[in-house]
C-alpha cells in the first residue's frame, strides 16, 4: 500500500552521499523515498519492470543507478526477493510511527519482509523509535525475539507465521 504523504527533508541537498551520485543516482533514490511503492516500513517490493515504466527508463540505466545508490550507502537491495529499503528511514520524523496502532501496523509490515537481512535491518532500526520500543519492549521473557516469533512450545514454524496464508496472502 503506498502512502499519501512522504515528506523529504530539505537537507537531503546537504547529504554528501546524495550529492555524490550522478543524476539518475539522485532520482531514483527520490523515487525509492517517494514513489507509489514505498510504505510505513521504508522498504518495498519493486521489480524493475515498475521502475522502468515509473521513470522511463531502460533497463541498464536503472541497474546503473541503483548500484550507485547501493555503493552511496543509502538502501539496501535483494536482488532475490526484488525488496528494497531506504537506509535510516525511522530517522526522519515523517516516518516515524506516532502510536502504538501505527507501530503495529508498522511491524506488520516489516514481519513480511521476505529477504532475511532487510528484515532484521528494518526491524532493528524500528525498535529504535520511540512507538517501536513501547510497543514492542525487549524483555527477558522474549530476549528480543521478533514480536510476531511463535513461541517454543506453540507448534508454529517461523516460516508459517511469514507465510503468505498466514500474513494475508500478500508480501510487500
Amino acid at each position: 500500500m503506498s502512502r499519501d504523504f512522504t515528506p523529504v527533508s530539505p537537507s537531503i541537498w546537504s547529504s554528501p552521499a546524495f550529492l555524490r551520485l550522478d543524476g539518475d543516482g539522485r532520482q531514483l533514490h527520490l523515487y525509492l523515498i517517494t514513489g507509489p511503492h514505498q510504505n510505513s516500513a521504508g522498504c518495498c517490493r519493486l521489480r524493475e519492470g515498475y521502475v522502468l515504466a515509473d521513470l522511463g527508463w531502460q533497463s541498464k540505466q536503472y541497474r546503473t543507478a541503483l548500484a550507485n545508490v547501493i555503493a552511496a550507502d543509502l538502501v539496501m537491495h535483494d536482488p532475490a526477493t526484488h525488496e528494497t529499503y531506504v537506509k535510516k528511514w525511522f530517522k526522519h520524523r515523517g516516518n516515524i510511527p506516532t502510536n502504538k496502532d501505527h507501530a503495529k501496523g508498522t511491524m506488520k509490515l516489516i514481519s513480511s519482509i521476505a529477504s532475511d537481512d532487510i528484515r532484521e535491518v528494518v526491524e532493528q532500526d524500528f525498535m529504535q523509535t520511540e512507538w517501536g520500543a513501547r510497543t514492542f519492549p525487549v524483555t527477558p521473557a522474549n530476549d528480543g525475539e521478533h514480536p510476531f516469533a511463535p513461541s517454543p512450545n506453540s507448534g508454529v514454524s517461523d516460516a508459517l507465521v511469514r507465510s503468505k496464508l498466514v500474513s494475508g496472502g500478500c508480501r510487500i
